[in-house]
């Protein structure tokens, strides 16, 4: 997927330094270590805390709080005042891709568009190495531009038992036709085949963006909107897909269709998946305001307990088995060198397969959203893996597999194992 690049925790302590006064350099950089973390959690609390009068650097990071717990209307808001007095200072590139991700989830792509359209301007003033990067999303957005925002409704609550698709389940919707697409919430959009997109009878739109998929390489991708998606009781309009090659989700002898993507998940607002692949959505949403997760763009974090240590995972439920990466090994080689034993794993990497040095733990307790895990043939990887540093961890589906159920409630922020 198109991804943008998070500007330096030093270019930001910088840029507020600037904008605030040395008197704030103590606060200024705690702010931008968690901030460079992706710390949301520690962030927010220090927000909250802070005595400190109202000041640009109190309000840039009160937005990235409303924006990483999905807050994005007030977050935008905080976001437009500040941009009116920073135009062209160091802080204006952050306040852009905040709002520019802002956008996106409220489906307003026009508005990212603008967004995008500006920072282009910026990194080409600036001769800023995230050019080419920040071009290719425009195609995306341009593509986007004229379309209307998704919405979706709940005519009731919506008991779904997904079906068998080779070694793993799907999903059943209805787009004219009845298809069956698994959910990964991971994913930046929904995604179909080229020939999935023609027997669903979908305009294509061309974009002509360059997308990474999941087994590595490059390729070019359209856009195809659904005008109408029916999932359970959850009416979708407008649902967005890229359309990417039929090779691109060729695995072995099978073809994956489609993909629903974390827009889908956004649409529902609270999923609750139960043993025996059933999922259910609720008519009714609980928002009591939990905030145990937090999103870093369109992927879920957590904080995850091992003995004393807190641990930030993304929670991705669309892997088997939780793995731990490179920073976690870094911060506790002792204590993982001498409960494992050494180990390597096949994997996916940019240039092709390669085999990943690990160390492979028998057993792993841990809490996940304060209920107890125990957690078998854990790989804690001595290499870099995963593309995001700050990362400890990627929580699979074997986390949740003691538990009858687990509730993901994007209204709440709310992880929670029942």
């Amino acid at each position: 997927m198109p991804r943008r690049a998070h500007l330096s925790a030093g270019a930001l302590a910088l840029g507020l330094l600037a904008l605030c006064g040395s008197a704030l350099a103590d606060p200024a950089a705690e702010y931008a270590r968690l901030y460079a973390a992706h710390d949301f959690f520690g962030l927010r609390a220090m927000v909250a805390a802070d005595p400190g009068p109202d000041s640009e650097q109190k309000r840039f990071y009160s937005a990235t709080v409303l924006t990483a717990f999905n807050q994005p209307a007030a977050a935008n808001k905080l976001i437009e005042g500040m941009l009116a007095n920073n135009i062209d200072t160091a802080l204006m590139p952050f306040l852009l891709q905040m709002r520019l991700e802002n956008d996106l989830r409220l489906h307003d792509y026009a508005g990212a568009l603008d967004a995008e359209r500006t920072l282009i301007d910026f990194y080409e003033r600036k001769g800023d190495g995230r050019l080419a990067e920040a071009q290719n999303t425009l195609k995306l957005l341009s593509a986007l531009s004229g379309i209307d925002p998704q919405k979706a409704s709940r005519s009731g609550d919506s008991h779904i038992i997904q079906a068998a698709a080779g070694k793993s389940y799907c999903i059943p919707v209805t787009v004219g036709i009845d298809p069956c697409y698994p959910l990964d919430p991971t994913a930046e959009y929904s995604m179909l085949t080229r020939s999935e997109a023609d027997r669903l009878k979908l305009k294509v739109i061309p974009a002509g963006v360059q997308v990474r998929t999941k087994t590595g390489p490059l390729v070019n991708a359209d856009v195809a909107v659904a005008p109408s998606m029916l999932l359970g009781n959850v009416q979708y309009q407008d649902v967005v897909f890229l359309v990417m090659p039929d090779t691109a989700f060729t695995f072995k002898d099978s073809t994956v269709p489609g993909i629903l993507g974390f827009p889908v998940l956004a649409g529902m607002e609270s999923l609750t998946a139960r043993r025996g692949h059933v999922v259910d959505v609720p008519k009714l949403i609980n928002t009591k305001r939990v905030d145990n997760l937090a999103l870093d763009g369109n992927e879920l974090l957590t904080q995850v307990m091992v003995g004393d240590h807190t641990v930030l995972c993304r929670v991705d439920t669309s892997a088997e088995h939780t793995v731990f990466y490179k920073p976690y090994y870094d911060l506790y080689k002792d204590d993982v060198e001498k409960a494992g034993k050494p180990h390597s794993v096949n994997g996916p990497g940019v240039t092709g397969v390669h085999d990943y040095k690990s160390f492979r733990l028998g057993n792993l307790q841990v809490t996940v959203a304060g209920r107890p895990v125990k957690l078998h043939n854990v790989d804690v990887f001595t290499e870099r893996l995963a593309s995001k540093d700050y990362l400890q961890c990627n929580l699979g589906q074997d986390a949740f597999k003691d538990y009858r159920a687990y509730t993901i409630n994007l209204a709440a922020m709310s992880l929670t194992l029942d």
